[in-house]
C-alpha cells in the first residue's frame, strides 16, 4: 500500500478497518463481485457504513478502505480493469473493478508493464491543465507533480535495493516514507516536465538491467524491514504494484480535478 497510509494504518480506526477488509474470507467476496464486473469494495460498503458511520466524514479513511481492497486483490494477482466502477450507497460513489480471475504475469511481462508506466503517467498529465498540477486531492494524497517526483525517486531507491540483493548476503531493505520524502524534497516546487523526463530515463535504464537478471539472481533474498525475507523477483513485482497504485490514484485525482472545475466550491488543497 502507498506509504501515505502508513500512519493512518497504525491508528485505532486504521487497524479496525484493516481487520474487517483484510480478513481472509473477504477475498472470496471481492472475487465474486469481480466475476460479474462490479467494484470489489461494494462487498463491504454496507457493513462499513453500518459499523463505521464516522468515516462518512473522513476522506482519508474512505481512501484507505479502497487501498485496502486493492491490496487484497493485488495480493491474489487480480488487475484493475476499470478504475471507477459505480458503487451503490452513500459511502462510496465509485470503486475499482478488478479482473474476473487472477492473472500472474511472467517476469518478462512484469518488466514490459514497468516499461510503459512513464507513458501512462504522461497520458494523465496531458489531460490535466497546468494550472492544477500542484493541487492536492481531498484527504491524504499527492498532487500531480508529487506523483511524478515520487515515481522518479522511487526508481533510484529500487535500483539500489536490487543492486544490494544482487551483491550482498541478505541485505536489509528499509521501507521509504514517501510522504516525508515529498515534504523533505519539496516536490510541490519541482518541475513536472523535468520529473517525467528523469523518470523515463531511470525507468528505461532499470528495465534494461532487469532483463539481464538470471533465475538464480531473482531467487536471492533481502530482509525487508528486518523481518521478511523477500526475493529479488518479489521486490520487482512490488515495484509494479507500486506503479499500479499510483496510476489508480492518478485516475482518481484526474476525476476529482474535473469535478472541482465543474463545482468550484468543493475546494482542493494547495
Amino acid at each position: 500500500m502507498h506509504s501515505r497510509f502508513d500512519r493512518f494504518r497504525t491508528t485505532p480506526l486504521g487497524e479496525q478497518l484493516e481487520a474487517l477488509i483484510g480478513s481472509p474470507q473477504r477475498y472470496i467476496e471481492f472475487a465474486a463481485l469481480s466475476r460479474v464486473g462490479v467494484a470489489a469494495i461494494a462487498a463491504v460498503a454496507d457493513e462499513l457504513a453500518h459499523k463505521f458511520p464516522e468515516i462518512a466524514q473522513d476522506t482519508t479513511a474512505r481512501q484507505f478502505c479502497g487501498a485496502m481492497v486493492a491490496e487484497v486483490m493485488r495480493s491474489h494477482s487480480h488487475e484493475v480493469v476499470q478504475a471507477r466502477g459505480r458503487v451503490g450507497g452513500a459511502l462510496f460513489s465509485y470503486g475499482a473493478v478488478f479482473s474476473p480471475y487472477p492473472n500472474r504475469l511472467s517476469f518478462s511481462e512484469v518488466i514490459d508493464a514497468l516499461s510503459v508506466t512513464p507513458d501512462k503517467l504522461a497520458g494523465v498529465v496531458s489531460r490535466i491543465p497546468m494550472a492544477v498540477w500542484r493541487k492536492r486531492p481531498k484527504g491524504t494524497g499527492f498532487a500531480l507533480v508529487e506523483h511524478a517526483c515520487h515515481l522518479r525517486d522511487l526508481d533510484a531507491v529500487f535500483a539500489q535495493r536490487i543492486r544490494a540483493i544482487r551483491t550482498e548476503d541478505l541485505p536489509t531493505i528499509v521501507s521509504v516514507d514517501g510522504t516525508a520524502l515529498a515534504a523533505e524534497l519539496n516536490y510541490l516546487d519541482q518541475d513536472l516536465d523535468d520529473a517525467i523526463k528523469a523518470f523515463r530515463h531511470s525507468r528505461a535504464r532499470l528495465c534494461t538491467s532487469l532483463r539481464k537478471l538470471r533465475p538464480e539472481q531473482l531467487a536471492r533474498c533481502g530482509l525487508r524491514d528486518g523481518v521478511w525475507r523477500m526475493t529479488l523477483e518479489e521486490l520487482v513485482r512490488e515495484l509494479l504494484d507500486h506503479d499500479r497504485t499510483h496510476l489508480l490514484e492518478l485516475d482518481e485525482l484526474d476525476d476529482e480535478l474535473k469535478q472541482a472545475e465543474a463545482h468550484p466550491k468543493t475546494g482542493l488543497s494547495t
